[in-house]
């Protein structure tokens, strides 16, 4: 029941996050803002995250789980229902950072919790349950959400989160368990600032960069978020009880598995950008229709992280992660060769092919990566897993997103239409680059070793 417990929350934030594609457009008229400006209503969310995630290890050594777990859900149903009720797009943009930074709480929490909950020789199937909520949410997640706001409003969507939220809290309270043994660790306020500003210096320059008329501010930024992350990690070296263990990186299968997932995040957030535009602007299919499109592969990339975790529990991370290189470089050759008369039904097949390898790399290679740690560091080994993955996340996405630019110049021609799909297709030819630079790293360093939990170097 505990699990659970943990798997509710992490299925509410993460579809909160997915629910409120479909009403942009709808609070744009509302709220007489423009598209770049209620971007940020997605944007500011992402990196009010990735801030807050540095600080789970700490907080989980100075609070209870039952407190901090409920008292993340108290702020996200504050958050929520202020979204609500929000007059003004600026109090609604404040909301959303409160939702953020519960989430940002939540769920690193959960993997940390449940990965504790069992042993390392069953944590695959635990950890695909939590595949199948990453995956079903966005499956369920803008549908619903259209259906709702063309019956009740924008608004009526924060009013059932808000509700849903409460629904954890009490649960939370009549069934989460205490658990101890996590780390008390001590409060550095260079180290949060040190965390906070590079991390937000960062994330914003990496999420401008291809989009701004001032490109070398943001490349300024960039530098700066990863000198101030440096000072954080040198400082971390140094405190007799750091806020995070930086060290979990000299853990060989640790680090090699941060490498993996963070590549593939990178790779599989800029698809799930690439292929919608794809879709309208080469294929012509509309929103909804996109929609349907891509929705059978967040359920067959549901099924398969359940399959994936009992195929890493009984047989070890290589042969199912291998498997998923395959699925993924072929899914991503096969992307470079769609072209403006593509049959809509192939690029699904396509697009399932490909959820289906990321969930057979994923979490197999993460839960390995993990078992690598002891069981009192786990917490820090996450936060840091969870850090990187944003980052690779941002950076995949504006290093392969920006190469649409590159479109006309591959063609030669004025024809918009055709220097548009040339476009995609570079971009798809780097994810297809990316991925593969996947499956060398799985092929050379992800392996059944049974000696080397916490082999350095």
């Amino acid at each position: 029941m505990q699990a659970a417990v943990l798997l509710a929350g992490c299925l509410i934030v993460v579809l909160n996050y997915t629910l409120l594609a479909p009403a942009l457009p709808v609070i744009m008229h509302e709220m007489s803002v423009d598209e770049p400006t209620v971007q940020w209503l997605t944007s500011v969310y992402a990196m009010v995250e990735a801030i807050i995630i540095p600080m789970n290890a700490f907080l989980l050594g100075r609070f209870s789980v039952r407190k901090l777990f409920t008292g993340a859900f108290v702020l996200f149903t504050v958050g929520s229902f202020a979204a609500a009720v929000a007059p003004t797009f600026s109090l609604l943009l404040v909301a959303r950072v409160l939702q953020a930074m519960a989430t940002g709480v939540a769920m690193p929490m959960v993997w940390t919790l449940l990965l504790l909950m069992a042993p390392k020789e069953n944590r695959g199937v635990l950890m695909g349950l939590v595949g199948v909520v990453i995956s079903f949410a966005p499956a369920i997640g803008p549908p619903a959400s259209g259906a709702i706001i063309d019956a009740f409003g924008w608004r009526s969507l924060f009013f059932i989160v808000s509700g849903i939220s409460v629904a954890v809290i009490v649960f939370t309270l009549a069934l989460l368990k205490n658990r101890d043994g996590f780390e008390r660790t001590s409060f550095d306020a260079p180290s949060m600032v040190l965390s906070s500003f590079g991390m937000f210096f960062l994330l914003y320059g990496l999420s401008t960069f291809t989009s701004t008329e001032t490109p070398w501010l943001s490349a300024l930024l960039m530098v700066a978020g990863i000198v101030l992350l440096g000072v954080f990690v040198r400082r971390q070296g140094k405190l007799e009880v750091p806020m995070l263990r930086v060290e979990t990186l000299k853990t060989r299968r640790f680090r090699n598995a941060i490498i993996v997932c963070c590549l593939l995040e990178g790779a599989l957030i800029a698809v799930d950008v690439l292929l919608p535009l794809f879709l309208q602007n080469s294929l012509g299919q509309t929103p909804t229709a996109t929609g349907l499109i891509m929705a059978p592969a967040a359920l067959a990339g549901a099924v398969t992280g359940v399959v994936a975790g009992r195929v890493f529990d009984k047989r070890g991370v290589r042969r199912i992660v291998l498997v998923g290189a395959v699925l993924l470089e072929g899914s991503a050759i096969a992307l470079c060769l769609c072209g403006a008369g593509t049959w809509v039904v192939l690029v699904a097949g396509i697009y399932c092919i490909e959820t289906i390898g990321w969930q057979c790399v994923s979490t197999p290679t993460n839960t390995w990566g993990i078992n690598s740690l002891p069981n009192e560091i786990i917490q820090h080994g996450n936060a840091v897993m969870s850090t990187l993955m944003q980052v690779g996340a941002s950076f995949g996405t504006a290093a392969l997103v920006s190469l649409t630019a590159f479109g006309p110049l591959v063609v030669g021609t004025s024809d918009a239409a055709a220097a548009t799909l040339a476009g995609y297709h570079v971009a798809f030819v780097g994810t297809a680059i990316l991925l593969g630079v996947v499956a060398l790293v799985l092929l050379v360093g992800v392996r059944n070793k049974a000696g080397d939990d916490g082999e350095q170097g």
